[in-house]
């Protein structure tokens, strides 16, 4: 997902690039809720009947199913902030904090979009003076594309 601010006082072009997520981590947490009742209460009616292990291993089925949901989320947190002035352009990457950050000078920065091979989806990544940065790894190759025109129009009209 890509959202597109522009400060016509500032001259400034922002992107904020993203994962996007269906769920919020409240509506995930009812859900998981919700489909963790089957199979503790599969369980809970195996061990009523005599058969104890099955019980622990519901509980570990529910527990990894937890940890997957949470890693989906934590992964979708990470956040690409494009940020063109007259200037500059920058590019922050990172979930919480700022990771990663590099600066290009507009004037000489190339935009690359990379046709995927076979399977593999196109890749999209600025240059310039021996400096590159990969954006969007999370997107889709629509997406990239549609990214990319926008890096490519904003650069021309702010040379």
């Amino acid at each position: 997902m890509v959202e597109t601010h522009i400060d016509t006082t500032e001259n400034q072009v922002l992107w904020v690039v993203a994962p996007t997520r269906s769920l919020s981590w409240p509506e995930a947490r009812r859900w998981l809720c919700v489909i963790s009742l089957i199979p503790l209460a599969s369980g809970g009616l195996f061990w009523w009947f005599g058969a104890p292990f099955v019980l622990p291993f519901a509980g570990l089925e529910v527990a990894l199913l937890w940890a997957a949901f949470y890693y989906v989320f934590w992964q979708g947190a990470w956040r690409e902030v494009i940020e063109l002035s007259p200037t500059k352009l920058v590019v922050r990457k990172g979930r919480h904090t700022v990771t990663e950050r590099r600066e290009f000078d507009p004037c000489w920065v190339r935009v690359e979009l990379a046709p995927g091979l076979g399977w593999r989806p196109n890749s999209l990544c600025l240059r310039s003076h021996g400096q590159a940065t990969v954006l969007g790894d999370f997107l889709t190759d629509g997406e990239r594309q549609l990214l990319a025109k926008a890096l490519i129009n904003a650069l021309a009209k702010s040379r």
